[in-house]
This record gives C-alpha cells, sequence and structure tokens, in this order.
C-alpha cells in the first residue's frame, strides 16, 4: 500500500483520522439499517446490538486508525505499539497492579460524578444528559441481560476484549501518538486524548472517572509504548463488569456499590488509592526509563 501520508503533519493526520471514522460510520449504519430492514425481528433485539457494537468496532474504530498508519509506515503495529518487549511481562504485571490498586478512587470520583446536580437555570440541559445516560443504560442492561455461559463468553468477547483492543488502537496507539508528536508534549496529549475518549462515549454522569481512566491508560502507554499493557487494563475493566453482572446481578451489586453515599471514608480511600496509583506509576515509569525497545 502506497504510504501517503509519510511525509504529512500530525494535525493532517488526526484529520484524516476523524474523516475515516465519520465515514466508517456511515457504513456500519448503512449495514445495520439494511440488515434491520430485512429481518424486521431482528432489530432492537440483542443480535442487533451486538452487530451494531462490532460493526462500530470495525469501520469506525480499528479500520480508520490502522488505515492511517498503514498510510504512513510499512509496519503499523510496530507503530500502534503492538510489540513484543522483553519487559512486557512485567509491564502487564504492573498494569494489573494499577487497575487494582486505582480502581477504588476512580470509584468514588465516578459516585461523585452521578451525584452532580445542575443549577435549576440548566435543568433542560441535565434532562437531556440523563435521558442520554438512561438510554445507554438501556442498551448496556440488554446485552448483559444474557443468562447462559454463551452469552457471557459473546459479552466478554464483544465488550470486553474487543472494546479494549480496538479502542486502545485509536485513543492510545494512535490519537495520543500523533497528538505528542503534534505538541511535543506527552502529558497534553495523555489528557487530550483522555478527554475525547470519555467525551466521546455521550456519558455525562460517567465522564470524570472515564476522563481518569483514559488518563490512566494513556499513561501506562506513554511510559512503556508498549500497547497491549493498556489493551489488559481496560480488557480487567470491562470483563469486570460483565463477570459481576453475570454471576450477582440478582444481588444488585453493582447498583448497590453505586448508591452508596459518600462519606469522610470515601475521600480516605480515594487519596489512598490515588497516591498508591501515583507511586506504582513512579516505578512503573522507572522500569521502562532504559528499555531498548522504545
Amino acid at each position: 500500500m502506497q504510504k501517503i501520508l509519510e511525509h504529512s503533519s500530525q494535525r493532517t493526520r488526526i484529520i484524516y483520522l476523524f474523516l475515516f471514522s465519520l465515514m466508517g460510520s456511515f457504513v456500519a449504519s448503512g449495514i445495520l439499517f439494511m440488515a434491520g430492514t430485512s429481518l424486521p425481528s431482528f432489530e432492537n433485539s440483542i443480535w442487533y446490538y451486538r452487530l451494531s457494537i462490532v460493526l462500530q468496532d470495525i469501520f469506525v474504530v480499528f479500520l480508520p486508525a490502522y488505515t492511517i498508519c498503514r498510510w504512513i509506515t510499512d509496519n503499523p503495529l510496530k507503530m500502534i505499539g503492538l510489540k513484543k518487549s522483553g519487559k512486557l511481562p512485567q509491564g502487564l504485571f504492573y498494569g494489573l497492579l494499577i487497575f487494582l490498586i486505582s480502581y477504588p478512587a476512580i470509584a468514588v470520583i465516578g459516585r461523585w460524578n452521578e451525584q452532580i446536580v445542575l443549577p435549576d437555570s440548566l435543568k433542560v440541559i441535565e434532562d437531556w444528559m440523563r435521558q442520554m445516560e438512561d438510554a445507554a443504560k438501556q442498551v448496556t442492561d440488554l446485552f448483559l441481560s444474557g443468562e447462559t455461559i454463551p452469552d457471557l463468553f459473546l459479552n466478554l468477547l464483544i465488550i470486553a476484549a474487543a472494546a479494549a483492543f480496538v479502542e486502545e488502537v485509536f485513543f492510545r496507539g494512535v490519537l495520543q501518538q500523533f497528538i505528542e508528536k503534534w505538541l511535543h508534549n506527552g502529558h497534553a496529549a495523555v489528557w487530550i486524548g483522555a478527554f475525547i475518549f470519555s467525551a466521546i462515549h455521550l456519558q455525562f454522569y460517567g465522564f470524570i472517572p472515564r476522563l481518569i481512566m483514559g488518563a490512566v491508560l494513556g499513561y501506562l502507554f506513554l511510559y512503556s509504548r508498549n500497547l497491549w499493557i493498556p489493551i489488559l487494563y481496560h480488557f480487567v475493566n470491562n470483563a469486570a463488569v460483565v463477570v459481576i453482572t453475570y454471576f450477582w446481578d440478582e444481588n444488585n451489586f453493582l447498583k448497590q456499590l453505586e448508591d452508596k453515599p459518600l462519606t469522610w471514608m470515601s475521600l480516605v480511600v480515594m487519596t489512598a488509592s490515588g497516591l498508591l496509583t501515583y507511586f506504582l506509576f513512579l516505578r512503573y515509569k522507572e522500569l521502562f526509563k532504559k528499555d531498548d525497545s522504545n
């Protein structure tokens, strides 16, 4: 394939990335529309939404990112960060540990975000945001409503594995790197990428915790330059929701966590979790500092 964008600017590459993603959304919507028109009973079924997610993963997220990289280099996977490394096992261990340690802080921030109430003058906006949140929750609940083992494995494949892989390729492996090279600032690239990552989900009452998680994923990649580590973190995060819902949904385990009131102890937990995550990142950064593969 011809390397059309080999000598292009980073801004041009970012524009092409989002342009291709927009085009991909039209392709995915067209295929989904034809499927729903051909099989009316298929529309609004769980399989309809599964197909919708798969099409978005392929045409809106993965193919735009991969195509842009293929137009830049003959080795797009290496450019994206999908590579082997002698320190990868240690990096994956740190990634898993950082997930376990950072999760309490992100959970507390999430509960605070859900309880935000806008002023009366912005009630129309708040109602719209709540409607968007409720619509997203209905789709998620439908996805996770399966009660069979095949349903569990399909959800792990689609919601956890596939989503983690393609989203990390797009947001960390491609977009974050383009922004970093454009601005010459890795930290700015991490937070801008995390902001876009959170905003694009259109779930405003989960915006801040998703922003923080996006930043954690960004720093996992920034310091290691190996995309498999944030992919593991992302997979474990999504898989945990799938597994907990499958085995403990009758006990409303997740809802009880979401409805748990914020107390002074929540602040202590959030602070301790945040500090431990920070110190873990210092060790993680040091691990890859002298990595010759970077």
